[in-house]
């Protein structure tokens, strides 16, 4: 069974320039996979100019408590990318009528929606 990408919340942060948060899971995941494949279409852009995931960490199942931030882990920590996995991450300039791209297909978005408490230790850093 191919892994699914179920999206649990989209949350507008306070931002000098436009960015949500998103909160979800990777259901089934057979393994490492690349947090720069979530993105969205950006209309006459190469590829390589389409926003990706900021400030991505892996999640606790409760969504309320970060267990890895995935570009530190080490080769003997590969099994926490198996299975069910949550991620919470930024993202810039999020196009809330499209849907997001992921290395499991595309995701429909849900309507953007206050962030709740439990994801208060997501604090934006903006890019330098």
């Amino acid at each position: 069974m191919a892994a699914k990408v179920e999206i649990i919340g989209v949350y507008p942060v306070d931002a000098p320039e436009p960015c949500h948060l998103i909160d979800l899971w990777v259901r089934g995941s057979e393994g490492p996979f690349k947090l720069e494949m979530f993105s969205q279409e950006e209309l006459g852009q190469p590829r390589s100019n389409w926003q990706v995931p900021y400030e991505e960490r892996m999640i606790d199942a409760a969504g309320s408590r970060i267990i890895a931030e995935p570009w530190n882990l080490r080769n003997d920590k590969i099994a926490i990318w198996k299975g069910d996995v949550r991620l919470v991450f930024f993202f810039h300039y999020l196009q809330l009528d499209a849907p997001l791209l992921t290395p499991f297909g595309s995701a429909s978005l849900p309507r953007e929606t206050p962030r709740p408490p439990r994801l208060d230790f997501m604090k934006y850093d903006p890019p330098r």
